[in-house]
């Protein structure tokens, strides 16, 4: 039986699929405030216990065959430019050690992939930012995906190259893999280097962690908030669902091999 979002969704906290009910609107409220004041906001237990044992399922069957990125990047999803002088972030990298399961292997039927192309999800979100567009994002891996991250697996300092990310939780490592974030490091007129350099030098005091739990769901702003996942320890893989959105609209870019795909 193809699920359906009531039975996806922690309905009874969560109404996303009636903003006019009072639950909802108290929440788009609270979330507004959220995401302007630290640009993430938290939902405990977005997902039914039914739904996160599905995705949970899913992404376990499909671990097998995570594509791995192993790489040394710049926080801009770059390669280093040597044309900025040596220590400037755009010629100095982390490491983004992670695998990810596109959104092509993803079943049609799969919870994750109904909640991510219905209706529901999207006009919730864009009900807590109605000031500016919010689409599905058309990048074939960043749209839509579960990412598996293993020992010594991480995620250092970057910025996302869409506007809204939202990640659920779906079985936690041993230890490590902390989400951590640092808010409004830059914006859309200043790219602030100065602070991004001081960051990616051990001055992070002013990080934030995210104390995630199975199923719930973390909405962030990343593009302008520097934000990471620590290393992996022990032999218990994290698994995420990933769900991606921007302000600019896009059809869904076809589904390619994996090897074609950008990092």
């Amino acid at each position: 039986m193809v699920p359906t979002m009531n039975s996806i969704v922690n309905s009874n906290t969560y109404p996303i699929h009636r903003n006019d009910d009072p639950r909802s609107q108290q929440l788009i409220a609270s979330a507004q405030s959220q995401l302007a004041t630290v640009g993430t906001c938290h939902f405990p237990q977005f997902l039914s216990p039914a739904g996160l044992s599905h995705c949970r399922k899913e992404a376990i069957a499909l671990e097998f065959q995570a594509h791995p990125s192993n790489n040394q990047y710049t926080p801009y999803y770059s390669e280093p430019d040597d044309s900025y002088p040596a220590g400037h972030p755009r010629n100095s990298t982390v490491r983004f050690a992670v695998r990810y399961v596109s959104r092509k292997l993803i079943s049609n039927d799969s919870p994750l992939k109904i909640l991510f192309q219905g209706d529901d999800l999207l006009t919730f979100l864009r009900g807590l930012l109605p000031d500016e567009p919010i689409y599905r994002y058309s990048d074939p891996r960043g749209s839509l995906n579960y990412t598996v991250m293993g020992t010594n697996d991480q995620l250092g300092w970057h910025f996302d190259a869409c506007e809204l990310v939202a990640s659920i939780l779906l079985r936690p490592a041993d230890d490590g893999g902390d989400f951590e974030y640092i808010p409004s490091v830059r914006s859309a007129e200043d790219e602030n280097f100065s602070a991004v350099s001081s960051i990616l030098g051990g001055n992070d005091e002013q990080r934030i962690a995210v104390d995630f739990q199975p199923g719930d769901m973390v909405l962030f702003r990343g593009r302008h908030s520097l934000h990471r996942v620590t290393p992996i320890q022990g032999k218990t893989t994290r698994l995420m669902a990933l769900m991606s959105f921007d302000n600019v609209e896009q059809a869904l870019e076809r589904d390619v091999p994996d090897d074609l795909l950008p990092p």
